[in-house]
């Protein structure tokens, strides 16, 4: 008969955070999360349980009941790759393992139990290792995943067995929460008097599915082990990583360069046969004095060219202090992409690309990405919301600037700057502008431009004005119909 072991890590999040030693463990200490438009508690330690506090408490409440309490926000990314990380370490308890996100493990056990002494004896052996590694656990063991994951949850022991072909016996008394049902299906049980699986399971499944849908018989047949529902692993996600250690440190720049080749040469191996690139590259120096240095490089596009990425990282390695030598080296690939191959031709735009991807990657290392910014179109009428300005590492796709169908100024100012009219007329036949003073030669207008109805509703009514100036500047004026005394401002110079 099938067995699986199912590991819930209860708090997770606060494990992430707090290490021994710490002072957040004596004191009250939660993780919060946003939900519902304001920030709630999610996971507690015991000083702030002691406090009062429970999951679900808004912060502002938190904090009138607990001054002393600290926080921090959840870190989903960061707690998914702990999840993972003992996602892997528990193919040595057995080869069969699934991922239960956010918080949670499937392990088959069958014919794995008797190499650590029985279910319980491999129960132990888990809960001590997780403990050891500073991460709490409640462990549940049964026929079927669901009834592992609702024994691991609601039973109330750090371990909890259901014998084999008792699971019906070892379920009867857990909530109907048991079964991972939808919170309507839930909350319509509760209501005809429902509270337990074992009264569920004294019904029909033909009454259950005719009052309540096939979702509840379904998760109920699953959950007593009345149809199959296995485990199924996959395999951890490839790491594109290298690493190197020396029998004697190593500090000339030369030598450093020849291990990064190295490096280089073997995880560059690697994405180039999968096929895909990196858009981040790591290196771990270990100096014999002053510890781990970790310089990294991005680029604008996923890659793996060799040459490109030991040029991106001369620079930081120039940078790199070292006295006493290092002796431990490690290069490890991130932002994995697919590259997809691309046919070679005679067109210019390909290369055009390349190009400015090669630029973006090399200022993005130099300045830092995040002030490496790029125009992007958007469809407006009103000429200051036409594009915006975003990260040019976030481009996937290449620029393409579709023809205007009104023209524009090439330089258009962030604010308008006002004018004065010296002789009046609509627009100014004469006006002076930056101390000097301009004729008007020609002029053609107005184009009226409302405010987006959906936006700020604050933008009045604007009319533009193309004006040729008779010395030669060709200006974009602006002027507010409907107000008073007409004011004039320049908006933008044509080419």
């Amino acid at each position: 008969m099938r067995r699986v072991l199912s590991i819930w890590l209860p708090q997770l999040p606060l494990d992430l955070r707090v290490r021994k030693g710490d002072p957040r463990v004596s004191a009250p200490f939660a993780i919060i999360s946003e939900i519902k438009n304001a920030w709630r508690l999610t996971h507690l330690s015991e000083a702030a349980q002691a406090a009062g506090l429970s999951p679900g408490l808004s912060l502002p409440d938190a904090r009138a009941i607990c001054p002393q309490l600290l926080t921090e926000p959840s870190d989903r990314v960061r707690e998914a790759a702990l999840l993972r990380a003992l996602w892997r370490w528990a193919d040595s308890l057995s080869p069969w393992v699934a991922l239960d996100p956010p918080d949670g493990l499937f392990l088959d056990i069958t014919g794995c139990a008797h190499l650590f002494g029985g279910e319980r004896a491999m129960a132990d052996h888990a809960r001590a290792r997780l403990s050891d590694m500073n991460v709490t656990s409640r462990i549940g063991v049964a026929d079927t995943k669901g009834a592992a994951w609702a024994l691991a949850r609601f039973k109330g022991g750090s371990i909890e067995i259901a014998n084999a072909g008792q699971t019906g016996t070892a379920l009867a008394a857990l909530p109907l929460e048991g079964l991972r049902l939808p919170p309507k299906t839930a909350t319509q049980l509760w209501r005809t008097g429902l509270k337990t699986i074992g009264q569920l399971s004294e019904i029909k499944s033909a009454e259950l599915a005719r009052r309540f849908g096939l979702d509840l018989t379904k998760a109920l047949s699953a959950t007593l082990g009345h149809v199959p529902d296995p485990v199924s692993p996959k395999a951890a996600d490839p790491i594109y990583a290298a690493r190197m250690t020396l029998p004697d440190p190593i500090g000339l720049k030369d030598d450093l360069l020849s291990v990064l080749e190295r490096l280089i040469a073997s995880v560059s191996g690697r994405l180039e046969n999968d096929a895909k690139g990196a858009r981040r590259f790591a290196l771990t120096v270990r100096c014999v004095d002053t510890g781990d240095h970790i310089l990294q490089i991005g680029f604008a596009r996923p890659t793996y060219v060799r040459a490109a990425i030991l040029q991106q990282f001369e620079r930081p390695l120039d940078g790199l202090k070292i006295e006493f030598g290092a002796d431990w080296f490690r290069l490890e690939a991130a932002h994995i992409e697919p590259i997809q191959p691309f046919q070679i031709s005679l067109d210019s735009h390909k290369q055009a690309e390349d190009n400015t991807s090669k630029i973006i990657s090399t200022l993005g290392n130099r300045l830092g990405f995040d002030r490496v910014r790029q125009f992007m179109p958007v469809q407006s009428h009103l000429p200051e919301r036409e594009f915006i300005c975003v990260e040019a590492m976030d481009r996937r796709e290449p620029v393409c600037w579709a023809v205007a169908p009104r023209k524009r100024p090439v330089r258009l100012f962030k604010r308008p700057e006002r004018l004065v009219t010296l002789e009046p007329g609509r627009p100014p036949k004469r006006f002076q502008w930056r101390k000097s003073v301009f004729a008007t030669q020609s002029a053609k207008g107005p184009e009226r431009l409302t405010a987006q109805w959906w936006q700020d509703e604050r933008a009045a009514t604007r009319d533009y004005w193309q004006v040729q100036t008779e010395d030669g500047p060709r200006l974009w004026l602006m002027t507010y119909p409907g107000s008073g005394e007409p004011n004039w401002y320049i908006a933008g110079r044509f080419p």
